[in-house]
């Protein structure tokens, strides 16, 4: 059985970074879609003969006209590949979210409550059986695989899979799979979508899933190469690869400005490690600079930003201070350095995480009574 797998589109995501009225706002939403389409693509490319998409198509329970106009049309494009959905934490299947109110292609099948199967005509030796379950609002606390507290019992003569939107965690408010439950259940493979990296397909005991990851980069939070799984599922073997369909990438770059003087010097080196000016960059600033530097990532952000398409600088540079003469000072900061530095001479060469752990300390500690501590936004 061929197969591709797109988890977490988040169609029409909001992109926090962007105003309303930015253009880059608009131009974001047509690279999910491109991302989407590279998705369509791969199913044209194999010969697909289902495309599985567990959950969060859409960001929200609404869509855009454009968005639904588009999706359907893909869906349409592929009339010979079963299109199965499974709503869930963003797009919940409710009586006025698009897969109730929308016309989808007659291919295209849609999980609208807590378990159910779907039982495909085959199209080759082997029958296949879907297992899959819909969101039905914004939260899961029940787990959706068990009905009345049992779990399915499968036909082991045919092709079984799971579908689902799940966290895979006892306790999740986002329908609180277990892997046991998995393993119990034996399925041949278990689509998984609500996990925005890619987990690599993962054999158990009794089992093998995956979780794809997200088609398209939306923040720093998913960066770099973003896809979906494509290839074939049999009871004798999974045999799925990764496929980037990012069309632009989220990058962190960490850099060490301490032998930098200026901010241009600054602006200069951010334009040197980031060589790629159409992704989208969270530039973070480290290493010590001089007292007399006033380094401002206002103004260096305010220098590169006309030739990225995003770029954030933040900075987590330490200003040097000479802690010897700051321990002679006769106040509470003085008394405070010092005590560090008689507690590092303490420690001496015996733990070095120990001096290192003293030394941050120490850091952070002069940045508090600078006034200046800085909040870690990771």
């Amino acid at each position: 059985m061929k197969v591709v797998i797109c988890a977490d589109a988040h169609l029409d995501s909001p992109f926090s970074m962007f105003h309303r009225s930015d253009v880059n706002l608009s131009i974001r939403h047509q690279e999910q879609r491109q991302a989407f389409t590279k998705a369509i693509d791969e199913v044209k490319r194999i010969g697909a003969e289902l495309l599985l998409i567990p959950g969060d198509l859409f960001d929200g329970r609404k869509a855009s006209v454009a968005t639904i106009k588009f999706l359907v049309d893909a869906f349409a494009s592929i009339p010979g590949t079963y299109v199965v959905i499974a709503p869930g934490n963003h797009d919940p299947y409710t009586e006025d979210s698009p897969y109730a109110t929308e016309s989808w292609p007659e291919n295209v099948c849609i999980f609208k409550k807590e378990l159910e199967m779907l039982e495909l005509p085959a199209k080759s030796e082997e029958s296949i059986r879907i297992y899959g379950g819909a969101f039905c609002s914004h939260f899961a606390t029940k787990n959706l695989l068990r009905q009345g507290g049992s779990l399915p019992e499968l036909d082991k003569s045919k092709l079984n899979i799971l579908l689902m939107h799940t966290a895979l965690e006892a306790g999740s408010k986002y329908n609180p799979i277990t892997k046991d439950d998995l393993d119990q259940c034996g399925f041949d493979f278990c689509a998984l979508g609500h996990v925005h990296k890619y987990s690599g397909v993962i054999k158990t005991d009794n089992t093998t899933y995956a979780y794809p990851g997200v088609p398209e980069g939306r923040g720093f939070d998913e960066p770099d190469e973003c896809g979906i799984l494509s290839g074939t599922i049999s009871k004798e073997e999974i045999n799925l690869s990764f496929v980037e369909t990012s069309v632009r990438k989220c990058r962190i770059v960490e850099i060490d400005v301490t032998d930098c003087d200026s901010n241009e010097r600054v602006a200069e080196l951010i334009r040197e490690k980031c060589p790629d000016f159409e992704y989208s960059y969270k530039v973070i600033l480290k290493g010590t600079v001089n007292d007399d530097f006033n380094l401002s990532p206002v103004i260096i952000t305010g220098a590169v930003s006309q030739q990225y398409f995003y770029i954030k600088v933040i900075s987590k540079c330490r200003k040097y201070m000479d802690t010897q003469m700051l321990a002679r000072e006769n106040s509470l900061r003085g008394f405070f350095i010092k005590n560090c530095l008689e507690r590092m001479e303490a420690v001496g060469d015996i733990d070095d995480d120990r001096v290192a752990f003293i030394e941050e300390a120490m850091q952070f500690g002069l940045d508090a009574f600078e006034g200046d501590v800085i909040i870690d936004e990771n």
